[in-house]
């Protein structure tokens, strides 16, 4: 009979407790050039763009390209290309980068995202993949690349640097 009384003394209070989950940004990683930034895991949401976007080239649709954009977009080319400054649209630059191919594949890997974590921060995509591109004299080019997005605190798209080398 005790041990009766004392479950129902003490069961109220385990019902009445409240679960509560906190979420912790845990740092991921950290800037190694200027103020050494810590870096926090980024918006997915804007992973999911990054994608969208790496597909919407391939496809052609570089009007949906542009909507992802900001007004001006700097563009580190691979192999050895010089920093080149776009202002928005620029379709026909991509279009230009596209001309050689009747069609292009590209397969990411992963794709990843980190932020500084501070308001008006930016967030940094990474994403390896593999490119296949058909060229309209029948060749066959191969690519392992790797793409990084930079985007501004309004979700658009300042900065992409692009790495790249033969694929065997």
């Amino acid at each position: 009979m005790k041990k009766f009384l004392l479950l129902l003394l003490v069961l109220p209070l385990f019902l009445s407790c409240e679960t509560k989950t906190i979420e912790v940004n845990s740092q991921v990683g950290e800037g190694l050039r200027g103020s050494q930034t810590k870096l926090y895991a980024g918006s997915m949401d804007y992973a999911k763009t990054t994608l969208d976007v790496l597909q919407a080239y391939a496809d052609g649709d570089f009007d949906f390209i542009m909507e992802k954009m900001a007004d001006t977009v700097s563009f580190f080319p691979d192999r050895g290309g010089e920093l080149i400054s776009l202002v928005n649209p620029f379709n026909d630059f991509l279009s230009s980068m596209q001309e050689p191919y009747d069609s292009i594949s590209r397969n990411p890997y992963n794709v990843t995202s980190v932020s500084s974590g501070l308001e008006d921060s930016y967030t940094i995509i990474s994403v390896p993949f593999t490119e296949v591109r058909y060229a309209k004299d029948g060749s066959v080019e191969r690519d392992r690349v790797f793409e990084r997005f930079i985007f501004n605190s309004d979700g658009k798209i300042t900065r992409v640097n692009k790495w790249s080398s033969e694929l065997d």
